[in-house]
């Protein structure tokens, strides 16, 4: 099965793991993206086995997990960096609410506010995991794209979907999939890894990544993913992190809503063997905003608790 989480995209990284970069030309830094204090840059004191070990513990203690997301996608191609804030709900074992809005940006680029304080956003996209199909809606093009699930992949579509090692981490898997690194970490609260795609199916969604996870509790607090072309990236800094809060189970229910184009399982292929749909758009290019009068209603509602 062909990773579904490419068919939404991906946004040089790595290096030392500054987890900041440089901004492109004319565009503002993603807020909080400080260089790693000096004092941070020795060697973890813990190996890539005990990590994994301590993250897979903490992981399988998760019965549901709440995250807001600050996203900041870098598209060096075209010279610009694009905001985004998200939420994203699982529930164990198979279901995921993934939701994010694109952020106004000011003509020198900086992410625009309303007055109340909040980020001054229309709907982007979202994903849904019901954990029998993948339901994928963009707000750009008002239109549903649904994939069917066979049973024994809807817990797969999560650790395969656009936010992986967040949720359902297995320490065995990951080594299979991936080469994993220890990096010096960010600061004293928490460490960081690099990992590298070992198989086709995840090198089709990202070249390389960087996961930064807190200590105390071993969940991501950072993500950033490097686009298959290596030049784009997307970095994914949760805001808050709640483990094991109710969350409502309308949230992992897919909807139709009207004037939306529904296209069901749109490769035509059996569930197991789908490719990426021909409307979606080739990882790590931009793609075009939503329009701005897009009702929210209509775009997505917001998530239930």
């Amino acid at each position: 099965m062909r990773r579904w989480g490419a068919m939404i995209g991906l946004g040089g990284l790595l290096g030392a793991l500054t987890f900041g970069g440089a901004p492109a030309s004319g565009q503002a830094q993603a807020p909080a993206a400080a260089q790693p204090p000096a004092r941070a840059q020795a060697a973890a004191d813990i190996d890539v086995e005990t990590l994994l070990k301590r993250w897979e513990g903490q992981s399988t203690k998760l019965k549901t997990l709440d995250v807001t997301i600050f996203r900041t996608d870098r598209v060096p191609s075209f010279d610009e960096i694009e905001y985004f804030e998200g939420r994203a709900l699982f529930k164990n074992p198979n279901l995921a609410f993934i939701d994010f809005r694109k952020i106004k940006q000011d003509p020198q680029g900086k992410p625009l506010k309303k007055d109340d304080g909040s980020w001054d956003s229309i709907h982007d996209e979202r994903i849904q995991c019901t954990g029998s199909e993948v339901w994928q809606y963009r707000s750009d093009t008002r239109q549903i794209f649904i994939f069917p699930l066979e049973k024994d992949q809807a817990e797969k579509a999560i650790e395969e979907g656009p936010l992986p090692f967040l949720f359902n981490m297995k320490a065995e898997e990951a080594k299979d999939r991936y080469e994993m690194k220890m990096l010096a970490p960010p600061d004293a609260s928490s460490y960081a890894v690099a990992i590298t795609p070992k198989l086709d199916v995840d090198r089709e969604s990202f070249s390389r990544a960087s996961v930064q996870l807190d200590r105390s509790f071993m969940l991501p607090v950072r993500i950033l993913l490097v686009s298959p072309d290596g030049k784009s990236t997307k970095d994914f800094k949760m805001e808050s992190v709640k483990p094991n809060v109710a969350v409502d189970g309308k949230n992992f229910v897919g909807q139709e809503f009207e004037k939306w184009k529904v296209v069901r399982n749109p490769t035509g292929e059996t569930p197991g063997a789908r490719q990426p749909p021909a409307q979606a758009q080739p990882a790590g290019e931009a793609r075009r905003p939503a329009p701005a009068n897009a009702p929210r209603s209509a775009a997505a509602p917001a998530a239930r608790r």
